[in-house]
């Protein structure tokens, strides 16, 4: 490629690393002896979250952190590197990857950027530890319904407890007057 058609092309691949790094979770990890099928396996896993791997080179990543004065670069991105990515189900994402990391020793994370922020290896931990947003929904849920249904029950039980008293007292009378 003449020298400008390759200069446009590695801005557009920087400006393509710059979209990754904008989502609220990227993980970064070494796949170092990866088979294809173990890869598929990964990016099926977590694109059934709407999520994505992709693998780029380290020098237009250390070239996008650069333009935009970011403290990380060459000590996170040497070697081969792929990064999950995801904006709306991050910590899903995170618990796919630390669990993936436990089946297949091959997979190495390294570090992350949560919410834009750096974290390490053990705050991507961390994080996949934490519910995912359905089971948030769910306790949120059952948090506000459990005080309505306690209430209920309570405006309820005079009414019951009159029912329940009636009914033995007219069993009483019906053995009384039996005998």
């Amino acid at each position: 490629m003449p020298r400008n058609e390759t200069i446009n092309f590695k801005k557009q691949k920087v400006d393509e690393i710059s979209q990754i790094f904008d989502s609220n979770g990227v993980y970064l990890f070494d796949y170092r002896g990866m088979t294809v099928k173990e890869m598929s396996d990964l990016r099926s896993r977590v694109k059934n979250l709407g999520a994505k791997i992709k693998v780029f080179k380290n020098r237009l990543a250390i070239k996008y952190f650069q333009q935009n004065n970011k403290t990380q670069g060459r000590d996170i991105f040497n070697g081969p590197l792929a990064v999950a990515y995801a904006t709306n189900n991050f910590i899903e994402v995170a618990k796919i990857m630390v669990d993936y990391e436990k089946e297949n020793e091959k997979v190495k994370l390294r570090a992350g950027f949560i919410e834009n922020t750096f974290v390490n290896k053990e705050r991507i931990k961390e994080v996949a530890k934490l519910p995912g947003k359905d089971q948030l929904l769910a306790q949120l849920v059952f948090s506000i319904s459990m005080p309505l249904k306690k209430m209920g029950m309570a405006l309820s039980a005079p009414l019951s407890n009159t029912l329940i008293l009636m009914k033995n007292l007219k069993d009483k009378k019906e053995k009384e007057e039996k005998q």
